[in-house]
């Protein structure tokens, strides 16, 4: 047998799973539809609350004008009783009023019309005052008493009767109250059908109102499926910033914009890394495939013992080249990694100086000399806030692209000065110069002009983006001016603290 104890955990295990599952019900309907019920639900309640006391209010203000009138009709036909104790019919009492008077224990009278006693029955007035509870100062409060006829009610009072001040009977005087009844039934249904009428529209503008606010969401959702099916150009439709959706709307599209940054930027990262990749291979397969056919040459006996010389020298060449190309390759990716730099105050004109120096003891013909920008003394210090190793390798890329695309005794000029809280280095040669057509691609990797930067120079095109790419690591730039009198010139901004 199974104990009232056991029974009631069950019984509220199964509320409570009911409750969770009408919950889960709930919050998996829309939205829209939640919206809507609640505030339909919240007009339905306030109109039926209002609508109950408004009948309630009405129901007590016409019952009160019922038990003035019932009192004051009894107060008057207390004048129509006989001093012999003998009742008389008061021929202006009105049609629907029922009066019963009794004075002493046998001796009672009632007045009714037939018409009304058949349509409203009579009234039952067992609560009201009788003749036996009489006392010198009683008088009873009007009540409602139930009818003969099932479906009436009536309003009675009871008054005592006096003479020479003592009670000698009591009079009960009575209406129907079938026209309060009728007034709130008529009331009642204007009320429902009027309050039906205002649900209806509250629920129609309710649903007009939610859908209209929330159909920034749906494009919200709209936009998200085109930016996951790859548009990432999407944007949501601004809306003021004072209300929420606008806030959201607002903060979306900023993350959004910073996603397509992103995106381009790595999408930009990648092409630069396959098109970096891609000119690698280029450019090493040229050295690979001559040590190769110069290695094949010689395995085979092709080279006569006088050419060997000749033939490793070129492979050692090759090699040289290939070797460059890896140490240039490193030094980009070093630079792409971020890498922290060694930031110290040093003085670029002692680093023009290692850099003439280094010039001209590769042609010892050339005429250089150290300039100002500012002045047409030589500089004294110049001091730049910037890593030591870094510059001079600018330096070394610098003077070797003169030594490679210049006429051999060129003029070199090396100035330095400051202007706009930047140091200021340029490198001055007189020799072919580039195209100012050209000039936007110098600093690209691989790129090489086609009139004076061919591989037969020896380069391996990435000396001026390894410029740039220290200049920019150094939150400074670099940029080509043509030389006065002819040539190029490589300016470079270096931050001064």
């Amino acid at each position: 047998m199974i104990s009232s104890h056991t029974r009631r955990p069950k019984k509220e295990e199964a509320d409570v799973a009911l409750l969770r599952n009408l919950r889960l019900r709930w919050h998996s309907t829309p939205l829209t539809f939640r919206l809507v019920t609640v505030t339909t639900s919240l007009i339905t309640v306030g109109l039926v609350l209002a609508g109950a006391s408004m009948l309630g209010i009405l129901q007590s203000h016409l019952v009160g004008q019922v038990d003035h009138e019932l009192i004051s009709t009894a107060q008057r036909q207390l004048a129509s009783f006989s001093p012999s104790l003998e009742v008389k019919t008061n021929p202006e009492l009105p049609s629907h009023y029922y009066v019963r008077m009794q004075f002493g224990v046998d001796k009672k009278r009632t007045i009714i019309t037939p018409a009304t006693r058949e349509q409203f029955g009579e009234p039952q007035p067992g609560q009201l005052l009788t003749f036996n509870q009489l006392s010198s100062s009683q008088m009873t409060q009007p009540i409602t008493v139930p009818s003969s006829k099932i479906g009436v009610s009536w309003r009675a009072v009871a008054v005592p009767i006096y003479r020479d001040s003592a009670p000698v009977g009591v009079a009960t005087v009575a209406l129907p109250l079938a026209g309060v009844s009728q007034t709130i039934y008529r009331t009642s249904l204007y009320l429902f059908f009027s309050s039906l009428l205002i649900v209806m529209a509250g629920a129609g503008a309710a649903y007009y109102l939610v859908r209209r606010s929330l159909r920034p969401l749906r494009e919200i959702e709209s936009v998200a499926g085109k930016i996951a099916a790859g548009d990432m150009t999407q944007r949501v439709e601004n809306e003021p910033p004072s209300t929420e959706i606008g806030s959201l709307s607002q903060s979306l599209n900023q993350m959004l914009t910073h996603l397509e940054d992103s995106f381009s930027a790595r999408a930009a990262s990648e092409k630069k890394m396959h098109q970096f990749v891609s000119d690698a291979s280029h450019e090493l397969r040229t050295p690979l495939a001559a040590i190769r056919g110069y290695g094949e040459l010689y395995r085979m006996g092709g080279v006569p013992s006088e050419g060997v010389s000749d033939v490793m020298g070129r492979i050692e060449s090759e090699a040289s080249r290939m070797s460059e190309l890896v140490e240039d390759l490193l030094k980009l990716a070093r630079l792409d990694e971020g890498r922290k730099l060694k930031l110290e105050d040093v003085d670029l004109v002692q680093l023009l100086e290692h850099a003439s120096a280094d010039l001209k003891a590769l042609d010892r013909k050339r005429a250089t000399s150290i300039v100002s920008l500012t002045s047409p003394d030589r500089p004294g210090e110049v001091w730049a806030h910037v890593d030591r190793n870094q510059i001079s390798q600018v330096l070394t890329n610098l003077v070797g692209n003169v030594t490679r695309y210049t006429p051999v005794g060129s003029p070199v000029e090396f100035a330095v000065g400051t202007r706009g809280g930047m140091a200021i280095l340029e490198v001055r040669d007189h020799g072919p110069g580039i195209a100012k057509a050209e000039r936007a691609n110098v600093f690209k990797r691989f790129y090489r002009s086609d009139t004076s930067r061919t591989r037969n120079t020896g380069g391996s095109g990435l000396g001026l983006a390894i410029v740039s790419a220290i200049a920019k690591a150094h939150e400074g730039s670099a940029e080509l001016r043509t030389t006065e009198g002819g040539g190029l010139t490589v300016r470079l901004y270096l931050p001064t603290r």
